[in-house]
């Protein structure tokens, strides 16, 4: 198949995941993916191309690749290299507690495991202009790794940096240098098979006492509701209701006949790890990852549509607050996990790295131990 041209479907990465079969309703959804090269970014082709389609993929910028294996190797994620001396981040426990930030959802390492919600493991950072010389910081500046204090790699923030801030003037020419923004980078790890969701969430909830544990049976509960029970106080009242003897074989028979035509239905095999969403607090998010076995899909005429993510391109979709500027819609999207035996997830790699463009927080601690408002 030939190179995709600047502007053209992604016609090789239309694959239907659990797509629910549906002529597009718009001409928007139609297109859907849509390309755009470097060049294209420049001539703020960006705003044009999503009134068209509900995703971006920007190709042929070697900075992304660049980035991603600075990331990689900062952390100790690239096992290709990899020293004696390093460990990823995410094996250290202590390292993950260490570096949390209590209440702060932007910021600092995050450990979180919700059956048919959410699982990954995080770690996030913001990146802004400095308010006296203009030069990048990052907030928090430095993390522990293997108990040392080691700082965000200032390559790293140049080219997420560089990278975000070209994206956003291509989408919104005439307003983007007048806004106060920053760019939030967050390096995800996601589970390799459900079995790993099942230790983690068990581990976490056999660490807490008893009403910790009713409240995680309670908050997985809740992420399965579908249809009319997944709607606000609905929600809670079925996954209350579905603790009670007698009456949750109802709730539970009820909600899995709902589940079958809603947005949550994957196919067989797959399963959930991040709940239907637009991004409510961001501007644009970018995508890059080395994902064996997990998939982001987009939602589009009633169809879930899969959203190619690579380590040396872009993928690029518009959040909640775009909608304030025009035409340009908010993206929903989840992310699938593909089920292997235990020992078939061996050696799997699932490691995405978020790029968004926010609101520039009003405080900014200078200690890197404040809390970002």
């Amino acid at each position: 198949m030939t190179r995709p041209k600047n502007g053209r479907i992604l016609l090789g990465h239309q694959i239907r995941i659990g797509a629910v079969a549906s002529a597009p309703s718009t001409r928007r959804c139609s297109l859907s993916i849509l390309n755009v090269t470097p060049r294209g970014v420049e001539r703020g082709e960006l705003s044009r191309l999503f009134q068209k389609g509900q995703a971006v993929i920007l190709n042929e910028d070697e900075r992304i690749s660049r980035l991603f294996r600075s990331v990689l190797d900062w952390l100790g994620l690239n096992k290709a290299n990899a020293t004696d001396e390093q460990s990823p981040f995410e094996m250290n426990l202590l390292d993950v507690a260490r570096n949390h930030r209590e209440g702060d959802m932007q910021a600092g390492d995050m450990l979180r495991f919700v059956p048919s919600a959410f699982g990954h493991i995080a770690r996030k950072f913001v990146v802004s202009p400095s308010a006296t010389d203009h030069s990048l910081e990052a907030f928090p500046s430095a993390f522990y790794l293997q108990g040392r204090y080691v700082p965000v790699p200032y390559n790293i923030l140049e080219c997420a940096w560089n990278v975000m801030s070209e994206v956003f003037r291509s989408v919104l020419p005439d307003r983007a240098n007048t806004l106060a923004y920053a760019v939030e980078v967050d390096v995800l790890i996601y589970p390799t098979s459900h079995a790993e969701i099942h230790y983690l969430h068990s581990l976490l909830a056999d660490s807490a006492g008893f009403w910790a544990q009713l409240g995680h049976r309670i908050d997985a509960t809740k992420a399965t509701a579908a249809g009319i029970l997944d709607t606000k106080v609905v929600r809670d009242l079925f996954a209350v209701t579905s603790l009670i003897p007698g009456v949750k074989n109802f709730a539970h028979i009820l909600n899995k006949r709902m589940l079958a035509s809603s947005e949550k239905s994957v196919p067989e095999d797959y399963q959930i790890i991040g709940n239907p969403h637009v991004d409510g607090t961001k501007y644009i998010t970018g995508l890059v990852g080395r994902r064996d076995n997990v998939y982001t899909q987009i939602y589009c005429a009633k169809r879930w549509i899969p959203l190619p993510v690579t380590g040396d391109t872009l993928a690029v979709i518009p959040a909640q607050k775009m909608t304030s500027f025009g035409d340009i819609l908010a993206t929903r999207h989840r992310v699938l996990l593909k089920n292997t035996a235990a020992n078939e997830s061996n050696g799997t790699t699932n490691i995405t790295l978020s790029l968004s463009v926010i609101d520039r927080p009003d405080n900014l601690a200078s200690n890197g131990r404040g809390h970002l408002t």
